[in-house]
């Protein structure tokens, strides 16, 4: 199971995936009660440059938005342009913890989009991985998810709906930074 710690203080991003940790530096970030957004280079990809995450934990899904360098020579329907994890998430003053609960929703470059990783789901019911709160907050997720994208088939203009609905409702409990990196 991978388990993803965004620290504030720290401006990192730790994924802790099968026993191997990878930290990366977050470029800008925005913390409010239930909305958390961040910006950050995509590390040693052949295509994706960079990465804006939007996490909802109401929703229970945490959205990459993948950005691809210019002038590819790749086939769209390889890429992805949006990835959705259905997720639960413990929250901290400081951190917020992310719990990937397998089930993800990917929308590629081409616009076909899927939901994948069924079958990873499922492994881990059966293994007992995951307990009645994290199906039931995966399912809500991909519910949320698939209503949202299919009300206008825009995900862009489901993210912005909720990131209106939480920006407006709630203040700020992180105020956005921005990392400068000089000379790189």
């Amino acid at each position: 199971m991978k388990n993803t710690v965004i620290d504030f203080v720290q401006m990192t991003e730790t994924v802790d995936k099968d026993g191997r940790k990878h930290e990366y530096l977050i470029d800008d970030m925005q913390v409010y009660e239930s909305y958390l957004h961040y910006k950050r280079n995509y590390v040693n990809h052949p295509y994706h440059k960079s990465i804006e995450y939007h996490l909802f934990p109401e929703e229970n899904i945490g959205v990459y938005v993948l950005t691809q360098y210019q002038n590819l020579n790749i086939d769209k329907a390889e890429i992805y342009k949006y990835y959705v994890d259905m997720v639960s998430v413990t929250k901290s003053s400081q951190k917020w913890t992310v719990k990937d609960l397998y089930l993800d929703f990917i929308i590629k470059c081409d616009g076909k989009h899927y939901v994948v990783d069924v079958d990873e789901f499922n492994d881990a019911i059966k293994s007992a991985e995951m307990n009645s709160e994290d199906i039931s907050c995966a399912l809500s997720g991909l519910d949320n998810i698939l209503k949202g994208y299919y009300k206008s088939f825009d995900i862009n203009e489901f993210i912005n709906s909720l990131i209106k609905k939480y920006s407006m409702e709630e203040s700020k409990i992180f105020n956005s930074m921005r990392r400068l990196n000089y000379g790189t």
